[in-house]
């Protein structure tokens, strides 16, 4: 739908008179070919929007239409709207926005232009800036009613958090996060943890969206990149794909494909991992079937022992219902050794305090090899015949974390500072091993408390 200028000269249109990303505002707005995915991204009306879409595919042009159609929105106040474009730098921010947002708008609609400034006001006093994110100041103090933010992985760490959403709670305001995924950003850790968390958002504030460059660019031209760029590259510029480093030890975990939510399903035993770190001491829950596993939570405790760990765990089975019979614990064989502040060793703990279970403790004698214990992790994570078998609850934030940031070495000392990870290599490498089962010798504990 389009819509003629005299439907605009004089009055703010309610938000259902501005129908699709095409208009005749001014020649600047050539039309768009539809896609299925960014019609839903503009027809949706979740407060914040993540874009993680590739390279090339369209998502800032949309972002720039939205800003100039917000200028002609009613607000929910009632006085002119305040809009910003920003992006990590004022320079990107300029070259990005700037002239496009001018030619955007009709000139009959526009009453001022700071170029100075990189200000428009409207007619009817709108404004719309451009801002850089390198002085993330340049937002405070003023009360907003929405913004797009490019390049959202290139903008320094936590600058979401400290400016950006609190300038925006006077007004409700509105945000998109847009930008293809970058490994070497600074901001990449937390771009992917919103992405991540967007996708179990009960709250209903978060939605995340996505669609490969091959959609809009042509094939001609993807195939071209796919032949130049290594398969990381592509994934990550093309296809907007969060992909492990180079140098991550799980170049193939994608939290669009390895995390979802996951519910407890009563049909399945549980399963408790631990690795006995103090601070912090980190386990999981999982369950599995049929190859498939599947972690529905997980505890971190800084500062912690093991009989702090066994009361988390009980309290957090009776809040969510979880049925505790033939309860199976997995862990690091140290814990036979290790003493967490008691005479008693850690595993004496957990058996003494979940004797009444009767619980299948599954401990090697001693801790298998870094490398066989990581393959193990890698094979459910992208296994050889296809499919992933791994599949992680978003609120399971260490986890992820750890699979994302785990070097590359298998060493041990390299894998020492992700103890999440630990607790889940020790669970598959005893039920889902690379090579074949081994047979437990007389020294191993594979008991019945």
């Amino acid at each position: 739908m389009s819509l003629d200028k005299e439907e605009l000269r004089g009055e703010l249109l309610p938000p259902a008179k501005l129908c699709g990303p095409n208009r005749n505002w001014s020649r600047r707005w050539v039309e768009l070919r539809p896609h299925v995915e960014q019609l839903r991204l503009w027809h949706d009306q979740t407060r914040f929007k993540l874009v993680p879409a590739g390279r090339r595919s369209g998502k800032t042009e949309l972002a720039k239409r939205r800003l100039v159609e917000h200028l002609f929105r009613k607000t929910r106040h009632g006085s002119p709207g305040h809009y910003f474009a920003a992006a990590p730098t004022l320079e990107q921010a300029k070259r990005i926005f700037w002239n496009d947002l001018k030619l955007l708008i009709d000139p009959d609609w526009i009453g001022t232009v700071s170029e100075k400034h990189l200000r428009i006001e409207t007619t009817k006093g709108a404004q719309l800036w451009v801002v850089g994110l390198e002085k993330p100041e340049r937002i405070e103090g003023s009360p907003w009613d929405g913004c797009v933010i490019d390049e959202i992985a290139n903008c320094r760490p936590k600058v979401w958090d400290a400016h950006i959403r609190p300038a925006l709670t006077d007004r409700r305001g509105w945000a998109w996060l847009i930008g293809v995924p970058d490994l070497d950003a600074a901001g990449q850790e937390d771009y992917e943890g919103q992405v991540v968390a967007a996708r179990s958002d009960e709250a209903g504030e978060w939605k995340c969206f996505n669609w490969p460059s091959v959609d809009i660019v042509g094939r001609e031209e993807i195939e071209s990149a796919r032949r130049r760029l290594d398969e990381t590259t592509f994934e990550q510029e093309f296809l907007g794909k969060f992909v492990g480093a180079r140098w991550s030890a799980f170049t193939h975990f994608d939290p669009s494909v390895h995390v979802r939510p996951v519910a407890y399903d009563g049909s399945l035993h549980i399963c408790w991992s631990l690795d006995f770190n103090v601070n912090p001491m980190c386990s999981g829950v999982l369950q599995h079937n049929k190859r498939i596993v599947r972690v529905i939570d997980e505890f971190t405790l800084a500062n912690s022992d093991t009989d702090s760990a066994c009361d988390h765990f009980l309290e957090r089975a009776r809040e969510r219902g979880w049925n505790l019979r033939e309860l199976a614990i997995y862990g690091d064989a140290s814990g036979s050794n290790r003493h967490s502040n008691s005479s008693d060793s850690d595993w004496e703990i957990v058996k003494r305090r979940l004797w009444h279970l009767s619980p299948h403790v599954n401990v090697p004698r001693s801790n298998p090899r870094v490398k066989d214990t990581m393959n193990a992790v890698r094979a459910a994570i992208r296994p050889a015949d296809g499919g992933a078998r791994l599949v992680i609850d978003p609120k399971c934030q260490r986890l992820i974390r750890d699979l994302r940031q785990s070097p590359a070495s298998n060493h041990g000392n390299a894998q020492e500072a992700f103890h999440a990870l630990s607790w889940l290599r020790y669970f598959m490498w005893w039920e889902y091993p690379v090579e074949p089962p081994r047979v437990l010798s007389s020294g191993e504990i594979r008991f019945s408390t």
